[in-house]
Order: structure tokens, then sequence, then C-alpha cells
């Protein structure tokens, strides 16, 4: 039997991460995985400007998906030689340079 008040299921939750993920950001990066885990959220990388090394290694550690992630943060991945962890697509080598 089919109701009419049927929800639509709700949207993704998101947990928006820094501009600048540098070694002095490594502590709240942790802890807004942390969020994103008891929230079951995705983390949105969308405004990330700077990934560093140390970072990088917490995301990918983590597992968790990132929404959109924003063109540095495709060239970092991509530079570190971890592309295939970004479900989006990344830049060749050659777009990069260019």
């Amino acid at each position: 039997m089919s109701t009419d008040t049927e929800t639509a299921p709700a949207p993704a939750a998101r947990v928006t991460l820094p501009d600048r993920l540098d070694s002095a950001a490594v502590d709240v990066l942790k802890g807004l995985i942390e969020q994103a885990e008891a929230q079951n959220a995705d983390l949105d990388a969308s405004e990330v400007t700077y990934v560093g090394g140390l970072c990088l290694q917490v995301l990918l550690a983590n597992g968790r998906p990132l929404t959109a992630p924003s063109e540095k943060v495709r060239e970092a991945f991509a530079l570190f030689g971890v592309s295939e962890f970004l479900s989006e697509p990344t830049p060749s080598s050659s777009e990069l340079s260019a």
C-alpha cells in the first residue's frame, strides 16, 4: 500500500574543508574528518586552494569521499600520483603544465 507521505531521500551531508590544507591544518582536518564520519558525510573540497603532503596523506588514509574537489585538489592528487583516489577525472600531466 503506497502513501502520499513518502519522502525523498535527504541530501547527502557535507563537511566543508578549509581553503588551505597545510601542516598547520592537520589537527583541524582530523577533526573535520571525525565530524564527517559521525554524520556519514562527504568532505566538500570545493574551496581548497592548497593541499600539502601531510594533509593529502590524512585524506587518503581516511578514505572519505571528496565532494567537488577544486582544481588545486585535483592537481595535488595528480602531482602525488594518486589521482585514482578521486572520484572525478583528473587532468593529465600535459594539461597541468599548460
